[in-house]
């Protein structure tokens, strides 16, 4: 018995030692491992959530765009029944070439263009709607003259967008008219620039649209 024994210490001890230590080696390593992918699944998570949360913001935005050519269309066309309603006024041409600061005719501009070659239109309309002063601003806000204000809730803070659309209406340099009839009577097509705000103020999306309103003929 005492011989046996002496052989099965004697067998274990001549183990090699780096065999010993290879399962706490190996074990660290899939520890590492594991780590690495928790790291990448939750950087994916974190993109993931962001874009969605983007896309969001940016579709917020691209409706209160629409939601305001929506608006122009009727400050245009009608029906509107709001008690400062001026469908009647877009049958003459707003004088010059900029856009009013007047409480009735906000918003009504004449054709705009860029002031150098190099610029683009995006340039003109840029600081227009960027005016916040409430004497001075030329753009008209959703509602403003279709008395359809409380129909865009707006708030700072949760899932409405941040801002009222805007927009303004410009006179076309193009006339849908081929009727004797009509020749050298005003222009009746419009283009109107709108903007929308998202979750945040630096989202914003700029749709333009173009509205042809017939004229009275015999």
């Amino acid at each position: 018995m005492r011989e046996r024994n002496f052989t099965q210490q004697s067998r274990q001890g001549t183990l090699p030692k780096g065999q010993r230590g290879m399962a706490l080696v190996f074990v660290l390593i899939m520890i590492s491992i594991v780590f690495v992918i928790a790291a990448v699944s939750s950087r994916l998570v974190t993109l993931g959530e962001r874009a969605a949360r983007n896309d969001r913001d940016r579709q917020t935005a691209f409706q209160a765009a629409e939601a305001a050519l929506s608006d122009a269309e009727i400050d245009i066309m009608g029906p509107n029944t709001a008690g400062n309603q001026r469908v009647a006024m877009f049958g003459e041409l707003p004088a010059g070439e900029g856009c009013s600061n007047v409480n009735a005719t906000r918003g009504y501009c004449g054709r705009l263009t860029p002031a150098t070659t190099d610029a683009t239109l995006l340039s003109v309309y840029k600081p227009i709607f960027a005016n916040e002063d409430a004497s001075t601003r030329q753009w008209a806000g959703f509602g403003e003259f279709t008395g359809r204000e409380d129909d865009f809730p707006v708030s700072s803070s949760g899932a409405l967008p941040v801002k009222v659309p805007r927009y303004i209406i410009e006179k076309s340099l193009v006339s849908f008219r081929n009727r004797s009839t009509t020749v050298g009577k005003p222009f009746d097509a419009f283009i109107i620039t709108a903007i929308g705000y998202g979750l945040q103020p630096g989202t914003q999306v700029v749709l333009q649209a173009v509205i042809s309103k017939p004229v009275p003929t015999n």
